[in-house]
């Protein structure tokens, strides 16, 4: 499934998100709060795969409820490693955080 706005892109396999992504215009505005919303309760997405470097989105999804597993692996095509991050509220964990 691809979700597509024109400030942000939301694509999912199965249970995996495999993109989410906010036009930097629209950034802090609460848009991929929204989708990470969406994917988790309405998709029932419980993991997704992120670059290793980007802690700033290894940051956002930790405020989502999703944490680091340990698992990691070299992106294809790249020199750049990517660690798997899983949702704690799937597993029976912590609720999503609400978007007021």
């Amino acid at each position: 499934m691809k979700m597509s706005l024109s400030k942000g892109v939301l694509h999912i396999e199965g249970e995996r998100i495999t993109e989410l992504y906010v036009d930097s215009f629209f950034e802090n505005q609460g848009i991929g709060g929204r989708l990470i919303q969406f994917a988790i309760k309405q998709k029932k997405c419980s993991y997704l795969w992120v670059f290793e470097k980007n802690t700033s989105a290894v940051r956002f999804y930790e405020r989502y409820g999703f944490a680091v597993t340990g698992a990691k692996k070299l992106e294809e095509g790249t020199t750049e490693y990517i660690v798997e991050m899983r949702c704690r509220s799937a597993a029976g964990g912590s609720a999503v955080p609400e978007i007021t």
